[in-house]
């Protein structure tokens, strides 16, 4: 994946998972399904540093956020917008990640 700016998936995803509303109830799962993944994709952030992410990464990362969404009961149609988002900014497509939809 040499044409994704690294800098901008993770500031995209990072985004998403701040701009997205909580329709869940749990306390306990918002901490595992939310704050635990967040944590990783920012440690992974920093991991990573300038170089390019591969495709096996950026679907990890892509997973950590697709967690993050469903504990939130983000709806498909908003999981669907930011992913389309996340692809437009980055310069990735779910196809060249194997990633299909969620």
């Amino acid at each position: 994946m040499t044409d994704v700016d690294t800098t901008a998936f993770f500031g995209a995803v990072l985004k998403t998972i701040a701009s997205t509303r909580n329709h869940g109830t749990d306390q306990g799962e918002f901490v595992s399904g939310v704050v635990e993944p967040t944590a990783r994709i920012r440690t992974f952030e920093k991991e990573v540093g300038d170089r390019r992410l591969s495709s096996t990464e950026a679907g990890e990362v892509l997973g950590l956020l697709e967690t993050t969404l469903r504990t939130k009961r983000t709806p498909d149609e908003e999981r669907e917008y930011y992913l389309q988002y996340i692809e437009k900014v980055a310069g990735i497509s779910r196809a060249s990640m194997g990633v299909s939809g969620w």
